[in-house]
């Protein structure tokens, strides 16, 4: 019992933040990456009416574990990285799901004696986190 503990915290450990990542391009196009310093707005709805005109080019999608380190700030500023390496401007249509999880794991293991084995329940909860959104790309002003 004490290995397979032992085991699991250094798998947590090594680890860190586990979170998954997924974006899907809505174009064919690849944009010049920002600065790791630029800004990136986040819009849970569509963005003003006064802003410029955009264009949607991906759609990201990360979740992880709140056992694992992730939290909503945690997901929001790996959003913003994701939106600067594929060269958005914004992302519009945030919005970050909990779904929580519970249930019991059976932990056997053998006694002493030949034909006799123990049964450890260990209860857990959980909570996945997920935030997804839309990039976009803001189309440069025409002067008249």
């Amino acid at each position: 019992m004490k290995k397979i503990l032992l085991t699991i915290i250094v798998v947590f450990a090594l680890s860190g933040c586990a979170t998954s990542v997924r974006y899907v391009s809505y174009t064919g196009e690849k944009f010049i990456p920002k600065d790791k310093y630029y800004f990136v707005t986040m819009y849970d709805a569509q963005p003003p009416s006064n802003t410029q005109v955009y264009t949607v080019i991906g759609k990201v999608e990360i979740s992880g574990l709140a056992s694992n380190g992730v939290s909503p700030e945690l997901l929001k500023d790996q959003a913003k990285a994701i939106s600067r390496k594929k060269g958005a401007d914004a992302i519009i249509n945030t919005k970050i799901e909990a779904a929580s999880f519970s249930g019991v794991y059976a932990y056997t293991e053998r006694s002493r004696y030949r034909h006799y084995r123990v049964t450890e329940y260990i209860p857990y909860s959980d909570q996945r986190l997920t935030l997804s959104g839309e990039l976009i790309l803001f189309s440069p002003t025409t002067v008249k």
